[in-house]
């Protein structure tokens, strides 16, 4: 779970991310081709950075929001126990 992740804005800060995060990876790619530094190394550690960026925020952005987890005002519903 990330945080903020059940927002109303989550889903699009999500999509911005992924966006982003695609965007950065191909320009650095493309830029390290340029200069002909583009090895094994460099190809892993832009892998290794969209496989923790990418799939959490994909989760939000597919995620179906559940009625009974939230109130209408989006706030998460707490059951609090009264003595």
């Amino acid at each position: 779970m990330l945080p903020f992740d059940r927002r109303p804005w989550a889903k699009t800060l999500a999509t911005v991310v992924i966006a982003c995060s695609l965007t950065a990876a191909v320009t650095a790619t493309y830029f390290l081709y340029i200069f002909q530094e583009l090895h094994i190394p460099e190809i892993t550690i832009i892998l290794l950075l969209l496989l923790t960026i990418v799939p959490p925020n994909v989760e939000i952005v597919l995620r179906k929001k559940k009625k009974a987890e939230e109130d209408p005002a989006g706030l998460p519903v707490h059951h609090l126990g009264t003595r």
